[in-house]
């Protein structure tokens, strides 16, 4: 896997998903990252070990919300607090999304040459 339950766990803290629910949502996020990227779910690399964080994190919230622990508004007593939820998810997977792309522009790079008439090491 990509990415650790204790590693989530540092973004999100949740009472109502339980550790192995997160790392079942870390091995299908790790499966995604690997389908997208081509790279193996038992990498090492950085920008993927991120991504991983960041999706799983997503997931996570996603679960937090269906099961009410984050509800849109939470009232106690006279004190109210909102939150919003489906901006932090989106935030996540905007930035699980930035990694993977990183990691793939470098992986992918055009390697740069120069070569013909008038060049470094040309032969006329």
């Amino acid at each position: 896997m990509l990415c650790s339950v204790s590693e989530v766990k540092t973004i999100v803290s949740p009472e109502s998903v339980t550790d192995d629910d997160i790392l079942a949502i870390i091995t299908h996020a790790s499966a995604e990252i690997s389908l997208e990227t081509g790279a193996s779910t038992e990498s090492t690399e950085p920008a993927l070990n991120i991504a991983c964080i960041h999706l799983s994190a997503a997931t996570v919230l996603e679960r937090m919300k269906y099961t009410g622990e984050l509800a849109k508004q939470v009232k106690l007593g006279s004190e109210q607090q909102s939150n919003d939820v489906d901006a932090d998810i989106q935030m996540h997977r905007e930035k699980a999304t930035s990694y993977i792309n990183r990691y793939k522009h470098r992986a992918f790079s055009i390697p740069y040459g120069r070569s013909g008439i008038r060049t470094v090491n040309s032969e006329e």
